[in-house]
């Protein structure tokens, strides 16, 4: 602890092992220092909010804690003794760092990393690789990006920007589409193909990597060969895979045909990575929606630079 030894008007801080028993003179000592500076109790209390009396009984109580008196009362103001002189020399200033401190953590607090969370595929296949262009716009702003494939309390995780993928769009002023996703078979050059892989009929002597879980139907290939007028062949024949992650990579590597689409797999057409059947229309489904919930600045910036993202992408 910090215990105040006043002798001959000096003021010596002995730190000992625990300050728990002097903590509470933290609000005589608050008070103090604004009676030491305005040189008054009266103009003390209207600063702190509290009566006088108050602020002299603190006065009075710090003074026998320390066994000094630290005030000469006079008419209608105070005055330090050369005890409070030497003690407020040494306090005020230790309170105005503690000030300082606490001031610093809130402004920290305050301008803390942007938090914005996606779906892993979301993360990994499209924002992602172009957030390297945002930092280099906004390289002031920090961005938290969560990661989860469960749709998370935005208000108790403290998240500014969603991302989601939904059937409809939420009701409310933040939401915004970001775009319409569309699906269709891609397949990697190396992949050892049965037959020409021209039309929809081909892939069902194809081997197609069928997503496991918790996916909507619309997802599975059972849904997009009965769109085609096809009846869809047995899982069994191909391959299993639990993410869509598992499965871009499992196609990228030539494992099978997947069903993917724009935008998540766009990079990969461009480069060659994955390639599609062009006489197969892109069967469109749901909407991704971009959901602002903080209005700070530096939201709206990353929802802004997000939107023309988009639209580039979607020229």
């Amino acid at each position: 602890m910090v215990k105040l030894l006043i002798a001959n008007g000096c003021v010596n801080l002995k730190v000992m092992g625990n300050l728990r028993r002097d903590v509470h003179l933290m609000k005589n000592l608050v008070v103090f220092e604004v009676a030491s500076r305005s040189r008054s109790f009266t103009a003390a209390a209207a600063e702190l909010g509290i009566s006088r009396v108050a602020v002299s009984r603190q006065i009075a109580e710090l003074e026998r804690e320390i066994g000094k008196p630290l005030f000469v009362r006079l008419h209608r103001e105070v005055a330090l003794t050369t005890a409070g002189e030497a003690f407020a020399a040494l306090v005020n200033p230790a309170l105005d760092r503690i000030e300082d401190a606490l001031s610093r953590q809130r402004w920290n607090a305050n301008q803390s990393r942007l938090s914005v969370t996606v779906t892993s595929a979301f993360a990994t296949y499209w924002l992602m690789p172009r957030l390297v262009d945002f930092g280099a716009k906004n390289p002031e702003i920090e961005v938290n990006l969560v990661v989860s494939d469960r749709y998370l309390d935005l208000e108790a995780e403290g998240i500014d920007v969603a991302i989601r993928y939904l059937p409809e769009r939420p009701e409310g002023p933040d939401w915004s589409p970001l775009f319409k996703e569309s699906i269709f078979p891609v397949f990697s050059p190396r992949y050892p193909a049965r037959t020409e892989l021209e039309r929809a009929e081909d892939l069902l002597n194809e081997r197609l990597l069928y997503l496991s879980g918790k996916y909507r139907a619309e997802a599975r290939w059972s849904h997009w060969f009965r769109e085609q007028g096809l009846n869809p062949p047995e899982e069994r024949m191909g391959i299993q895979v639990n993410t869509y992650i598992n499965m871009l990579q499992a196609a990228i590597e030539g494992q099978g045909v997947a069903l993917a689409g724009h935008p998540l797999v766009d990079r990969f057409l461009d480069d060659g990575s994955l390639q599609r059947i062009e006489a197969v229309a892109p069967l469109p489904r749901l909407f991704f929606y971009l959901h602002r919930r903080s209005d700070a600045p530096d939201a709206q910036c990353f929802c802004a630079w997000l939107m023309e993202t988009a639209r580039q992408q979607q020229r």
